[in-house]
């Protein structure tokens, strides 16, 4: 009891400072709670918010991949029927301007493929059609999203006239804003950027049309503005050897063989097909020794692949075996041909 009585004295003279503690430690712990939800909470709804994010982007993709286009087959036929009709009355025309003559017949021997193919053409079309779709956006601010829309929803009826408007305009005030920030190479880079992209759908949308011409010309366009951009390149290389421009042809696979060995390495199968183009082209040109030795760098490459079984290797040997041919090697493109049929 002596033990107890002097600490029962203590307690009332500091039962307000225990409380007074018990009271902080109380209010501590709650802020405490308050600062650990809140920070939980933010973390939460960040998560939350790309989650969302990644969802919409997702669900973007998805509605895009389901987007379903009217281009009916027999309209693709009657188009591809006009060109035909049209190139006629072009050759009739030239008379005897056999340069122009060759160019109108590799063009109706484009449309005749595709008149003979029509559900692969109107796959391919199609494939386009969703291509330029998607790609559409890239313009959104420079042309707004009200005409974007106007475009994409004319492009799912097939029509390529609204989208064609879009991108002239896109071409148009990229150009405009090049010049207009010609202080800043960040800038005009954009905007040529987005030009030459421009330009390049632009030639899309001539093709499915079937209208080379213009398609050529906005290939061209378009590489001449990104002269590092190889899909640029291989569509201006394209057509411009079908319009028998054989030296910017060289000019164009010479700088996609050159980009190609930069980024993908010395024996890429893409080389491969460049070098195989480069054979043909110079072959077309009578530079048989520049042809043989674009055909077995290709060859080399396919030997360090194992000969793949695909459809480029085949032409490859295809090529090869027609140019030794023509130059009078008989046994030799005989073996190229044994191989051709064994691979």
């Amino acid at each position: 009891m002596d033990i107890l009585e002097p600490i029962l004295t203590l307690i009332p003279k500091n039962l307000l400072d225990i409380i007074t503690i018990l009271w902080i430690i109380w209010f501590a712990g709650l802020a405490l709670g308050l600062v650990v939800s809140t920070v939980y909470s933010c973390r939460n709804r960040r998560t939350l918010a790309r989650l969302s994010q990644r969802y919409e982007q997702a669900k973007r993709r998805r509605d895009e991949g389901a987007i379903q286009f009217e281009l009916d087959p027999e309209r693709i036929k009657n188009t591809l029927l006009c060109r035909e009709a049209e190139l006629s009355g072009d050759a009739e025309r030239m008379g005897l301007d056999f340069g122009i003559l060759g160019v109108l017949e590799d063009f109706r021997g484009r449309i005749q493929q595709r008149l003979a193919d029509l559900p692969a053409t109107h796959h391919e079309l199609l494939d386009r059609l969703q291509n330029i779709y998607v790609a559409l956006d890239v313009f959104k601010d420079l042309c707004g999203p009200d005409q974007l829309s106007l475009a994409r929803m004319a492009l799912q009826r097939g029509s390529t006239g609204k989208a064609a408007a879009l991108l002239k305009r896109a071409q148009s005030l990229g150009n405009q804003h090049a010049a207009e920030a010609s202080g800043s190479q960040l800038a005009v880079a954009r905007n040529k950027r987005l030009t030459a992209g421009a330009a390049f759908f632009l030639g899309q949308l001539a093709e499915i049309d079937f209208d080379y011409f213009t398609a050529t010309q906005y290939y061209q366009l378009a590489a001449d503005l990104q002269p590092s951009n190889l899909t640029y390149l291989k569509a201006a290389a394209e057509l411009s050897y079908a319009f028998e421009e054989f030296h910017e042809t060289g000019q164009l696979l010479e700088q996609v063989l050159k980009i190609q060995e930069r980024l993908l390495g010395p024996e890429h199968l893409d080389l491969a097909q460049t070098l195989n183009n480069l054979g043909v082209l110079r072959h077309t040109q009578g530079r048989h020794a520049e042809a043989e030795a674009f055909y077995l760098w290709a060859l080399e490459i396919c030997e360090a692949q194992r000969y793949p079984q695909d459809q480029d290797a085949v032409n490859l040997m295809q090529n090869y075996a027609a140019f030794l041919q023509e130059v009078g090697r008989h046994h030799e493109a005989d073996e190229v041909k044994a191989r051709t049929a064994m691979a």
